[in-house]
């Protein structure tokens, strides 16, 4: 238990980039005392915060601690005996019960690929998919992650490895964007990882060829999807008897309003056909390539003010054709999320009502 407790104030020190060499300076006892938060738990236990002074002190108010304190447990926990050293750098801003100034971005690495955007954040590595969305956390199941067919090297057997259910999660963008007369294409650019792509489907196969280290199967498969286009600005999109348009929000004066999401959605149902060559002896699992066709559902737009948790959704078809085709392709890699890319041979809105804009997704297959 002992070991645990010096455990924890490491990890507490490093989250807070405190520097331990300072604690042990030739600082005078009184400055110490004045310059520190000590929190006695019984005889033996201590918690200990420090901060160069007062100021820098009022900033640990920014911060969730429960959180924080929750969060080391699991790694404590995680270890295997009261003896085990510990020593990990954490990134405090994490903690952070505001996280408004908290800037956006893309970070891939060894530990897997990391993407935050606004309120949301995703994280894809060798565990699965994990979405935070506005304090709720959608997570793919772990056991079936670790044993399910898409991670688990059973690629000996006779069917496709794309069979089964299949769970999609990608980026949406413009596949083509050709200047349209009347509109700016300032005006309904997508913001790059908001614009999320979402797949829910099951695929059928037969096999036709069967070799000995490679065979050819045929996959028919059935899903739903939606596009999420999440434009980049105050934008929105709106409706007549003529077109769409793409204004900006403004208020009763006539001011802009900062808005946090402002977004197009569209799902679909759709049938694909997809010849696939797997290989049983080889990094990459299976090549796949095909054909699909959908049918739209409905369409809606998502609004919501820059401080506001009240979400406006305005419901109509904006213009955009009710059927979708184009051509799609995958690529399987061994123990590792395989990846997707589609592409839309018809425009997204009725020719002569919208921009000339044609849609492209890429992402992973969870499953």
């Amino acid at each position: 238990m002992k070991f645990k407790l010096y455990i924890t104030a490491l990890i507490l020190f490093s989250a807070f980039h405190v520097n331990a060499h300072k604690l042990h300076g030739n600082r005078p006892e009184n400055q110490f005392e004045k310059d520190s938060i000590i929190i006695t738990f019984g005889n033996k236990t201590r918690l200990i915060i420090y901060g160069e002074n007062r100021k820098e002190l009022d900033k640990i108010m920014a911060y969730d601690l429960n959180t924080l304190l929750k969060d080391l447990k699991i790694r404590l926990d995680s270890t295997n005996a009261d003896t085990t050293y510990l020593r990990e750098e954490i990134n405090g801003s994490k903690y952070l019960k505001d996280k408004s100034d908290e800037k956006d971005y893309v970070r891939i690495g060894l530990r897997g690929i990391h993407i935050k955007d606004g309120d949301t954040e995703v994280t894809i590595n060798a565990k699965g998919v994990e979405i935070n969305d506005d304090d709720r956390t959608v997570s793919t199941d772990s056991d079936y992650r670790r044993t399910g067919k898409r991670f688990h090297s059973r690629y000996g057997g006779s069917s496709s490895p794309r069979k089964g259910f299949n769970i999609a999660l990608g980026l949406n963008a413009y596949g083509t964007n050709e200047a349209t007369p009347g509109y700016n294409k300032a005006d309904y650019d997508l913001r790059p990882f908001g614009s999320r792509y979402i797949s829910l489907g099951y695929i059928a196969s037969t096999t036709i060829v069967k070799g000995k280290n490679a065979r050819l199967h045929l996959d028919f498969g059935v899903d739903f999807s939606w596009y999420n286009l999440m434009f980049d600005g105050n934008n929105t999109i709106t409706k007549d008897s003529l077109r769409v348009s793409f204004p900006t929000i403004v208020d009763e004066d006539g001011n802009e309003v900062n808005m946090k999401k402002t977004k197009l959605t569209v799902p679909y149902v759709n049938v694909s056909f997809m010849p696939t060559l797997s290989f049983s002896r080889s990094f990459v699992s299976y090549i796949s390539a095909g054909v699909y066709g959908g049918y739209r559902l409905g369409s809606y737009t998502k609004l919501r003010r820059e401080g506001s948790k009240d979400v406006d959704h305005v419901r109509k078809n904006f213009h955009i054709q009710d059927l979708r085709y184009g051509l799609t392709a995958e690529l399987g890699i061994r123990k590792f999320p395989d990846l997707f890319v589609t592409y839309d041979f018809n425009n997204l809105y009725d020719e002569g009502k919208g921009p000339s804009v044609r849609m492209l997704s890429f992402g992973v297959r969870l499953f």
